[in-house]
């Protein structure tokens, strides 16, 4: 009979014969003749397991020693059968419960080090976070510590750089209030400038023409006289300068348009003999009949006028002011003079002021004191070219100037310049003394004062406007007085509006004038080796004269 060994059963672990024990195991020795089941190898019984443990220390003996301890128990005590089934019973029973606590031994000496390896392992997981943290913790100090030092070095720098730009800046302060006292007490307490408040006596002219202008075209109306528009100021006292050391002459532009029934129309002058650019005002009566103007009943200017003479009673302009047709400068100026001194007992000036004319042919002088203080107003004449700015005046232009030649003015344009100019420029800008001081200084004519204010223009122009600020005064000085000793050499300098294309949007010129060549100033220089010489000499004459002043204070 084929008994079932231990392993086999206890492989499957349910205690009953696995598929692979149906037959003998080939590992297990056979037991024949005794219903017990072999004991189990080593090799088959599983892991951890009391049969595994005493397998494994019967292993550890040598097979014969085994064997000779049986064969000695067996002839020393020769026992019956039943004793032997009994003690085989009895060491059955015995079996398991060793090796149970074979096994709960085994188990806690697993757990304990188990246990013991879990502590281990923990502990050297803590001591190894520890020291991740102390690591992360000293490079992040590390890190702290770089940030600051680099903070701090660049607050140092900053301080440092903020202390020398301080030093500079407190260094160029004193230096810039040395240079303003030394400039102020130039300026201000060196130089004797007339006193004169030119914003007041501009504001005066202006109300008294505009009261004037006012009165007139009321007594006008009705009749065939040029129609008078508002008036312009212009020149020196409206640009905030002066080179007059008593009384300030104020000029002004009153534009002139046509009366009803009449136009206006410009002829260029095309002699080329004349200097610069000449109009004639050509005056033409307007045709109005019924059959242009349907539903108007009126009477036709230019078919009709000596019936509009009878009706009217009224002269038309081409009697009174024209000559050959053409708009007369001294019959305007004549008339205008004479309207000005019968209506000036309606003004309000007229009760504080005295009124006196001052002979001229192109422009109506007047003189007005009230026995402290006294101005002159310059009253010219002009018709507006389109919409712009530019006019044809009655201003004189040469010694011979015929009276029905009108001259091209660009005086109004320049006012608008330096007024947008001021508005630029720093608020303590010293380049209208610096035009006031050169006028003042120039004692000879052989070159004009509009020389030397298109030179300063010019620089207005080009030069950044904070460079006009009060400290550079003299350097503003010797750059107008360079260049206007290079256009002297040169017998060449622009006309500062004409064919100038880079005007501010204010200033509105007509199309010919924006693209003209600008005429040269100097031609006359060119055209007169001798007129070039006394120039030239006039030139150092005034940089002497100009020497003086600043050395002496007196201008």
């Amino acid at each position: 009979m084929v008994q079932y060994c231990y392993c086999c059963c206890w492989g499957s672990g349910t205690g009953l014969p696995a598929p692979s024990c149906l037959g003998p195991c080939p590992s297990c020795p056979q037991i024949t003749g005794i219903p017990v089941p072999a004991a189990p190898t080593a090799s088959c019984l599983p892991p951890h397991s009391p049969q595994g443990l005493l397998s494994i220390l019967l292993q550890t003996m040598d097979s014969w020693v085994l064997w000779l301890l049986l064969l000695l128990s067996v002839v020393q005590y020769p026992q019956p059968v039943g004793d032997v089934l009994d003690e085989v019973t009895h060491l059955q029973m015995e079996l398991p419960a060793k090796f149970q606590e074979q096994e709960r031994i085994q188990q806690k000496q697993e757990v304990q080090q188990l246990v013991l390896m879990q502590s281990g392992a923990s502990w050297r997981d803590l001591l190894w976070s520890a020291l991740q943290m102390q690591v992360w913790a000293f490079v992040g100090l590390l890190v702290l510590l770089a940030v600051w030092f680099m903070w701090r070095k660049r607050s140092c720098e900053a301080e440092i750089s903020g202390k020398e730009e301080k030093e500079k800046e407190k260094e160029q302060e004193e230096e810039d209030e040395t240079w303003a006292y030394d400039l102020r007490w130039l300026l201000e307490e060196r130089i004797q400038w007339p006193v004169q408040d030119l914003q007041t006596g501009c504001n005066r002219t202006m109300a008294l023409i505009d009261n004037f202008t006012t009165v007139l075209r009321r007594a006008l109306s009705g009749t065939f006289y040029p129609v008078l528009q508002q008036a312009i100021g212009f020149g020196s006292a409206f640009e905030g300068w002066t080179a007059r050391e008593e009384e300030v002459v104020y000029q002004v532009l009153v534009p002139l348009t046509p009366p009803l029934g009449h136009t206006f129309h410009l002829e260029r002058d095309t002699d080329q003999q004349k200097p610069g650019r000449n109009f004639r005002v050509r005056v033409e009566l307007e045709c109005r009949c019924p059959r242009e103007y349907q539903g108007m009943n009126m009477l036709c200017f230019q078919h009709h006028p000596d019936v509009i003479r009878r009706r009217t009673r009224q002269p038309n302009l081409l009697d009174t002011l024209c000559t050959d047709s053409y708009l007369d400068v001294k019959k305007t100026v004549h008339w205008f003079c004479t309207l000005v001194g019968a209506s000036w007992q309606r003004l309000p000036q007229s009760r504080s002021w005295h009124l006196g004319l001052l002979p001229s042919k192109r422009s109506c002088n007047l003189r007005l004191t009230n026995g402290q203080e006294s101005f002159q107003v310059k009253v010219l004449f002009g018709v507006q070219r389109h919409t712009s700015d530019i006019f044809i005046s009655s201003r004189h232009r040469g010694a011979h100037t015929p009276s029905t030649m009108w001259p091209e003015s660009y005086a109004v344009a320049e006012t608008k310049f330096f007024r947008h100019m001021a508005r630029q420029a720093p608020q303590d800008s010293s380049h209208l003394k610096c035009l006031q001081l050169l006028a003042r200084a120039l004692t000879r004519k052989d070159f004009s004062i509009h020389s030397i204010k298109t030179i300063v223009m010019r620089l207005l122009h080009t030069v950044p406007v904070s460079q006009w600020h009060r400290r550079h005064f003299l350097l503003q000085l010797s750059d107008t007085l360079e260049q206007l000793r290079l256009s002297l050499e040169e017998k060449h300098l622009e006309h500062f509006i004409v064919g100038n294309q880079r005007l501010p949007e204010e200033i509105r010129l007509p199309p010919d004038v924006q693209r003209a060549k600008p005429p040269n100033l100097f031609y006359g220089l060119a055209q007169d080796p001798a007129a070039h010489s006394q120039a030239m000499q006039a030139y150092l004459d005034l940089r002497h004269h100009l020497a003086r002043v600043l050395a002496y204070g007196h201008c």
